[in-house]
């Protein structure tokens, strides 16, 4: 009898071993009432990329019977190793006593301090990401029980707006914060070169700014040195006097009142900070991808892992006629015309 029984453990825990996509069917098979879906942020509630990314979950899940909690690590705003390792391990606590059925982690910070540590390679909780720059198997993914949704900037299509809207320039200035994030991005642009050759305007310079100072410095020498400046990431500077964290939209406008060169941004807060052009990522996108792919797990049963990662395609075209307006700028008409999104 109890060789018989030790001979059956193996087998059980050979099939949950060699089948978490079985075992989670199994698993999921026995849940009532709603549907628990916890996202993860890797920021804070107020900025606008997550809540976009909230906006494309809910709305890819609609229809399901789902109770939803959200989490924010504010990565951005509070990024010292110490504290976000230790906000990571308190989060998967609280994911654990949730015990959700599907979690939804958007951006590395998440990546990197909640969900590869400590939630991987489980049955439960079932994991989608979005939003995610580094190469995945920097975390291990794909995982059993998760998969996900990986960012990407239009670098090379939004130079290629910016050239048709501004055939004499030949060169542009890119500023960064000096986030991992940034760091990312700047690996992915170097990839995209390597793999499809030069872009349609030269790259002038690459710049990277830890505090704000340093931003502003930067903003005003490449005045006399770029003919158009790529505005990606400026998120996590911060003041030299005070340390403290200097909000976006604070960079934005300042950078808006010394600026005299045409801007591109990728990313959708372009919209609301005065930037000309671009091709624009959107945290909807992410959301609403993560959102089918949680769909997936919970109606259809699947184990996060047995789902092929995805990545966002739609790039949203982006002009402001009142920048242009200021620069002195003429857009062509077939350019407005195609854009998805005008700002007037």
């Amino acid at each position: 009898m109890v060789s018989t029984l030790f001979q059956m453990l193996i087998v059980v825990c050979a099939c949950l071993s060699a089948a978490p996509g079985a075992a989670w069917a199994q698993v999921s098979q026995g849940a009532g009432g709603p549907l628990r879906v916890c996202i993860v942020h890797s920021y804070h509630p107020d900025y606008g990329w997550t809540q976009q990314i909230n906006k494309g979950v809910y709305e890819a899940l609609a229809g399901l019977n789902i109770s939803y909690s959200v989490l924010y690590l504010d990565a951005k705003r509070q990024h010292e190793l110490q504290r976000l390792q230790q906000a990571g391990r308190e989060m998967a606590r609280t994911i654990a006593g949730m015990e959700p059925d599907a979690v939804v982690a958007a951006d590395d910070a998440v990546q990197e301090y909640v969900v590869s540590p400590h939630l991987k390679g489980g049955i439960t909780p079932q994991v989608i990401f979005c939003g995610v720059n580094a190469p995945p198997e920097r975390y291990g993914y794909p995982a059993a029980n998760v998969s996900g949704v990986r960012e990407r900037f239009h670098f090379r299509e939004g130079v290629a707006l910016a050239k048709r809207i501004l055939p004499q320039a030949t060169n542009i200035a890119y500023l960064f914060d000096a986030s991992e994030t940034s760091l990312f991005l700047r690996q992915d642009m170097a990839r995209d070169v390597a793999e499809g050759g030069p872009y349609a305007l030269v790259q002038q310079s690459l710049n990277c700014a830890v505090t704000y100072q340093q931003w502003q410095r930067r903003v005003l020498d490449l005045q006399a040195q770029a003919d158009v400046l790529g505005l990606a990431l400026y998120h996590s500077l911060k003041d030299e006097q005070t340390g403290r964290a200097v909000p976006a939209a604070e960079v934005a406008e300042w950078t808006h009142s010394v600026n005299t060169k045409p801007t591109l941004g990728f990313a959708d807060f372009s919209v609301d900070h005065h930037v000309l052009c671009g091709v624009l990522e959107s945290g909807y996108e992410q959301g609403f991808l993560a959102g089918q792919m949680v769909r997936e797990v919970l109606v259809g049963r699947i184990a996060a892992g047995a789902l092929p990662m995805r990545v966002n395609e739609s790039g949203i075209v982006m002009l402001n006629l009142k920048t242009a307006e200021s620069l002195g700028l003429d857009i062509p008409y077939d350019v407005i015309e195609a854009a998805a999104v005008v700002v007037h």
